[in-house]
């Protein structure tokens, strides 16, 4: 399969929804299968993935990379015999795009604490630039999952004419109110590690115990007990394979960049763009899925029905958020027919 990878400098400031510019930002990208005149689709990642959907392949307990692999490519879904798939690394991911970890060239050192609040609507301005440096002028497809089907739907309702396909996996309008409080209070919680340093420790270095723990409470949530169980059936197996993921990813993550992603995934309602999107939309939810119950999910379906978006929904029983990935080919008849519907 053609595979290109690189990183595109938006050519002026970024204005941010919360006030103030990001000068130089980037943003980086990786894309899959040939391009030709109108064969662009675009997939968006979740919380803690990168850009490289399809690897390389990771010997770590926590692997960001290979999560499309049952998306991208022929027979897929994302078909890369007919498509140009392009991934970009969301605006504040510590894998490429201008993040915490980023050179602050006036600084003479890493952004850290100090690099201004992101937000979704942030995330898919960057996007937007992104591709009109590639000289994208329309998207066949835009699918995102969790966090990126977010900024997918904002993405959407930005550029309503741009856009011929809508695809969210295991997203609402926003995260339930409960998850948004404990979600909500990672930041603070990061500051009070004494080795949080006011967000300004060596690389490398940083609040890990506490990373450590945050991270391992949400990879409770996304998994779920019953996949849990079904992927570890031995006793004390299932745990013992949360805890190696989160001791890998306390040792590689970012600890400002995860306070940041999960501020933006917190602050993230796309509640008042529903009515904005033209293109129509195909929602996903896993039946146990925390991060997007069915309910609320199907209220995103109402909310865009009454606005006049022709919408689709379809439920995955017995799956959890992660479960939309690690067993998306059962999503690939419907994701794939409302993809060539609409191609």
């Amino acid at each position: 399969m053609y595979q290109t990878t690189g990183s595109h400098t938006l050519p002026v400031a970024l204005p941010l929804e919360e006030g103030g510019l990001l000068g130089g930002a980037q943003v980086a990208w990786c894309a899959y299968g040939e391009r030709s005149d109108d064969n662009v689709a675009v997939l968006l990642h979740d919380l803690a993935s990168s850009h490289h959907a399809l690897g390389p392949e990771e010997a770590s307990a926590f692997r960001p990379s290979g999560w499309g692999t049952e998306l991208i490519g022929e027979g897929r879904p994302l078909d890369t015999t007919t498509l140009h798939v392009v991934v970009p690394n969301l605006l504040g991911s510590p894998f490429g795009s201008t993040s915490p970890v980023t050179m602050d060239a006036r600084a003479g050192r890493p952004y850290g604490a100090a690099l201004p609040t992101v937000t979704v609507m942030d995330m898919a301005r960057a996007v937007a630039a992104m591709l009109r440096g590639m000289k994208v002028e329309h998207t066949r497809a835009l699918v995102g999952v969790g966090l990126g089907g977010l900024v997918a739907l904002q993405l959407a309702a930005l550029f309503p004419e741009q856009v011929s396909a809508v695809a969210v996996l295991g997203a609402a309008r926003a995260l339930p109110e409960t998850l948004r409080e404990r979600l909500g209070l990672t930041r603070h919680l990061l500051r009070l590690d004494p080795d949080f340093r006011e967000g300004h420790y060596a690389p490398g270095q940083g609040p890990r115990r506490t990373l450590r723990k945050q991270y391992l409470e949400y990879l409770r949530l996304v998994h779920g007990p019953e996949v849990l169980s079904t992927a570890h059936p031995e006793p004390g197996a299932a745990e013992q394979a949360l805890e190696a993921e989160a001791d890998a990813f306390a040792e590689t993550f970012d600890a400002n960049a995860w306070a940041l992603l999960c501020t933006a995934y917190v602050g993230g309602d796309v509640t008042e763009s529903l009515s904005k999107i033209r293109a129509p939309v195909l929602l996903v939810a896993g039946a146990n899925d925390s991060l997007a119950p069915p309910s609320r999910v199907r209220d995103t379906y109402h909310l865009l029905s009454a606005a006049g978006v022709r919408t689709h929904y379809h439920e995955l029983p017995s799956c959890g958020h992660s479960g939309l990935l690690t067993q998306s080919r059962r999503l690939h008849g419907p994701l794939r027919d409302f993809l060539r519907r609409r191609g």
